[in-house]
């Protein structure tokens, strides 16, 4: 696939603009999206009409949350899976009907997880070595901006979307800015506008994964090497508590209605499970070594856990809190995500350069797709384009 300049993709875009407009998201969209994410698969809706057309798919149960919204078929339809290639320095684009990869893009240095924009017509990549974000536009697949952030190693959006907030892993805190505040960045001389900060609250030992209440009060951040489980009041922007938890806690999910929290402990092998009120350890779940990424299938009631140090993923019934399957995976699994079809996990290898899809109905891995280096973060993404 030829590559274009910015500048062409723009131009481009311009004269196609009653064909292809991607619109903005519609109030629903935020209210189920939880931190990175990573989270979960996008269904994007791109014509000529200008109003909302981007959902969340029904598959996503984020927060507590649940936002159905019909699958999509037919040839107008692209669906891509985008990776984050970390020691690669890249974006691997794949096209998840063919399972090839149609363009890889260098982006910044050290990248790990994405977000889709506010007005969805971008995906933001978070460089954590150079304090950039990179933005792709999800149309052309091109590189339009690149963006000053510090240490963006996981960042989303809160529930209300009013803020963006930031993980910075090797400063140990969250910084929480303007969600579209785009000014100049004055903290990063020198690397021109970028989002307002608005606060930064100290956590603990490389904060990285994290998820947010239904209602956006509470932050739950994962603190890996400190061993902790950070509360944060965002309403009143401080440190609420501090929880401690197994060894090297990494992802955390909401079960449906946000009364239960899952945390992965990769150091112990197991997930732990924690009343949201209370805090009080419900349940360990043991799953394998090297407990890491977790997502939820496509009706909220099955969690898949990574494994990157046993080389599987563990199926965790939601409601009785067990495993109930598991799939081999190779090559150190790492972070996942269920089609919108549910037919398939999507998982990528960390330490051997593949993306690995397994058939939900068999359990095998049904293809092995080649990235970058380290393959890390992964989201889906459905842009519905009408014919011509």
């Amino acid at each position: 696939m030829k590559t274009l300049r910015p500048v062409n993709t723009f131009t481009k875009f311009k004269k196609r603009e009653k064909r292809y407009f991607l619109a903005a998201i519609f109030t629903g969209l935020l209210l189920a999206i939880p931190h990175n994410t990573h989270a979960c698969s996008l269904v994007i809706r791109a014509g000529a009409e200008k109003k909302a057309r981007v959902n969340i798919g029904g598959y996503c149960q984020i927060n507590g949350k649940n936002n159905p919204v019909a699958l999509s078929t037919g040839p107008e339809v692209r669906r891509r899976a985008f990776v984050t290639n970390s020691d690669g320095d890249s974006l691997s684009i794949i096209d998840r009907d063919t399972y090839k990869v149609v363009k890889t893009i260098k982006v910044g240095d050290y990248p790990h997880h994405t977000i889709v924009s506010l007005d969805g017509r971008r995906l933001y990549i978070g460089n954590t070595h150079s304090d950039t974000v990179t933005a792709i536009d999800l149309i052309t697949e091109n590189i339009v901006e690149t963006l000053p952030l510090l240490d963006p190693y996981n960042f989303y959006y809160t529930p209300d979307r009013s803020l963006l907030v930031t993980t910075c892993t090797r400063l140990g805190r969250i910084e929480i800015h303007g969600a579209e505040d785009l000014k100049e960045a004055t903290e990063i001389k020198g690397k021109g506008r970028g989002w307002k900060r608005l606060a930064r609250i100290h956590t603990g030992r490389d904060p990285n994964h994290f998820a947010f209440s239904p209602d956006g009060h509470f932050m739950y951040v994962s603190n890996e090497h400190s061993h902790q489980l950070s509360v944060i009041d965002l309403w009143e922007r401080r440190l609420l508590r501090q929880v401690n938890t197994g060894r090297r806690p990494v992802d955390v999910a909401l079960a449906p209605g946000g009364k239960s929290l899952f945390v992965a402990n990769y150091g112990e092998g197991y997930v732990t499970v924690y009343d949201t009120e209370s805090f009080n350890e419900l349940k360990r779940i043991k799953t394998g070594a090297g407990a890491h990424g977790m997502a939820t299938d496509i009706g909220g009631k099955t969690l898949f856990v990574s494994n990157r140090n046993n080389n599987s993923v563990s199926a965790i019934d939601i409601s009785r809190q067990e495993v109930i399957r598991t799939f081999k995976v190779p090559q150190g699994p790492d972070m996942l995500e269920v089609t919108p079809d549910g037919r398939e996990l999507w998982v990528t290898g960390r330490y051997g350069g593949n993306i690995y899809v397994v058939d939900l109905a068999t359990g095998k891995v049904a293809h092995r797709i080649r990235t970058g280096a380290s393959p890390h973060g992964i989201v889906l993404i459905d842009l519905i384009i009408p014919p011509r």
